[in-house]
């Protein structure tokens, strides 16, 4: 399989997140948009009203009937996660989907508002949960095997080899689930747009030999953003969090660690848009990344990537999908 060509595939990503800022901006800000709405419906009508306008109830952890009546307020919060969990893996799927098109086609005209849940969207998320639970399955037949091993195997040798037997095999185990990881997730979404089929088969392909390359790509792509993410956040959070601790008492007590929770609230002002950039950031630099290397590893001899041949389906607007270019 052919190589990715590392510095092309690079910054191909960081030009795909610098010049098409403005499609990406017009791809993820509706999608967010409805994901944030829901979430915050659903908070409204779980979480109790006295909460919500900051009088939180004082509970003695003493008491165990105090204690069922806070239960009961907090429970409904552990019913509306799995909705939480689902519409926010449709609303990754569907950005997804929207920046590969873009990725894949450069001269793909400016997008300023998406929202899609066509075919492609549906096929994303079921490629992102296969693959999850493929890379699931692998994870528990290695540490069946390791633990397999280390009953048999690791008894007949003395203590210290035995230890360092242990390790070895933990670092294999690690290195195993993190190359099928690379190696079956990278040219996954590429794959889904441009080849219009869920193709976990076609990426784990596209991945051979190639997986120290990807790795090497994606910490050239998480570092900067985690740093730059960092540093916003130690400057603007760390502080208060610091001022905050400092007046908690020696000896908490119950009011004092919710005082202290009250306080960081207004950080979530802060907190929250920097997670959100930088996880656009990250889906976008992800994105460039795997639409410039999947042009590249399947380009022909005569040098035209076969995605071309895609872009007219990758570039009309499938049934369910409303665009604005």
């Amino acid at each position: 399989m052919k190589k990715i060509p590392l510095e092309t595939t690079l910054g191909g990503a960081y030009r795909f997140l610098f010049m098409r800022i403005i499609s990406i901006v017009g791809t993820v800000w509706l999608p967010i948009l409805l994901f944030a709405g829901l979430v915050v419906g659903l908070m409204c009508l779980v979480v109790p009203h006295d909460w919500l306008s900051g009088h939180w109830p004082v509970v003695s952890l003493d008491h165990f009937e105090a204690k069922d009546v806070a239960w009961e307020k907090i429970l409904p919060l552990l019913y509306i996660w799995p909705v939480i969990a689902v519409a926010a893996l449709i609303m990754v799927s569907m950005i997804t989907v929207g920046l590969m098109r873009h990725a894949l086609d450069p001269e793909r005209k400016t997008t300023f508002i998406f929202f899609s849940l066509g075919a492609p969207v549906w096929r994303m998320l079921a490629a992102f949960l296969l693959s999850g639970v493929l890379i699931a399955v692998a994870a528990i037949v290695a540490n069946l095997v390791v633990m397999l091993v280390t009953r048999i195997a690791v008894p007949m040798v003395p203590p210290p080899a035995a230890e360092a037997t242990a390790v070895v095999l933990g670092i294999m185990v690690a290195v195993f689930i993190i190359y099928v990881s690379f190696r079956l997730v990278f040219f996954l979404p590429a794959v889904v747009v441009a080849e219009n089929r869920i193709g976990l088969g076609r990426s784990w392909e596209l991945g051979g030999g190639n997986v120290w390359r990807i790795f090497f790509v994606l910490l050239l792509i998480v570092i900067p953003v985690a740093f730059v993410a960092g540093v916003v956040l130690e400057i603007t959070v760390l502080p208060v969090v610091v001022a905050e601790a400092m007046k908690l008492p020696h000896d908490p007590q119950l009011s004092d660690v919710l005082a202290f929770v009250r306080g960081l609230i207004p950080l979530l002002w802060v907190v929250v848009p920097t997670v959100i950039i930088m996880r656009i950031a990250s889906l976008s630099l992800l994105a460039g990344a795997a639409g410039t290397a999947y042009n590249a590893v399947t380009a022909s001899a005569a040098g035209a990537a076969p995605s071309a041949g895609a872009a007219p389906s990758i570039g009309a607007p499938p049934a369910g999908e409303a665009t604005s270019t």
